[in-house]
C-alpha cells in the first residue's frame, strides 16, 4: 500500500503525453495512464487488520490544496526510470509528506524512510541517455491525496483507490 497523489484527467493527459515523448527519445515501457500517480509514503504490505488504524492515522493529517507544477524531466541510470518532477518542491507537499510520516511513525507503520524526491514515473527500463530536462510546465491543481492498493500481475502493478482524503479549503 502507499499515500499517494492523483491526478484529475487534464493532468494525468498531459503527463502521458510527455512519457509518450520522452519514450521516442529513451524507450522503455510507458506507466499506462490510468496508473499516473506521485507517491507521497510507500507502506509495502500492511495487514488488513491494521488497514482502520492507518485510514484513521490519515484523516488526522491536514494539509492545504496547492498547485504542483511539474517542469523538468530525467532519467535515472541505476533503475532506468523516465520520470517528470517539480523544480522545487512546494512546501505544502514537504508538509503533507512530513504529517504523514509522523502519524504513521506514531501507530508503529514501517514504511520507506529514504529522503523525499517528489516525481513522477512514466517510462520503466528506459535508455538513459542525456536529454534536455526541459519541458512544458504541467500545473497540477492538488485538492486530495489516497491510499492506494497494489496488486501484482501479469500486466504490471494494478492499483486500487482504498480511500481519498480532501484538503482543507481556505476560509
Amino acid at each position: 500500500m502507499f499515500f499517494a497523489l492523483w491526478p484529475g484527467a487534464e493532468a494525468r493527459h498531459a503527463l502521458t503525453r510527455q512519457g509518450l515523448k520522452m519514450q521516442r527519445l529513451l524507450g522503455g515501457k510507458l506507466t499506462r495512464e490510468e496508473s499516473v500517480h506521485l507517491t507521497l509514503v510507500f507502506l509495502g504490505d500492511v495487514a488488513l487488520e491494521r488497514l482502520p488504524a492507518l485510514q484513521a492515522r490519515a484523516a488526522a493529517v491536514r494539509f492545504e490544496p496547492f498547485v504542483l507544477r511539474l517542469e523538468q524531466a530525467g532519467c535515472w541510470r541505476h533503475n532506468g526510470i523516465g520520470w517528470v518532477g517539480p523544480s522545487d518542491t512546494p512546501a505544502a507537499l514537504v508538509r503533507l509528506v512530513a504529517g504523514l510520516e509522523d502519524t504513521l511513525e506514531g501507530e508503529g507503520f514501517r514504511f520507506d524512510r529514504r529522503p523525499y524526491a517528489a516525481h513522477i514515473t512514466l517510462l520503466r527500463k528506459a535508455r538513459c541517455t542525456p536529454m534536455d530536462p526541459g519541458m512544458p510546465a504541467i500545473d497540477w491543481p492538488v485538492r486530495d491525496f489516497v491510499l492506494v492498493r497494489s496488486e501484482l500481475n501479469d500486466e504490471g502493478s494494478r492499483y486500487t483507490i482504498v480511500e481519498r482524503w480532501k484538503a482543507e479549503e481556505e476560509a
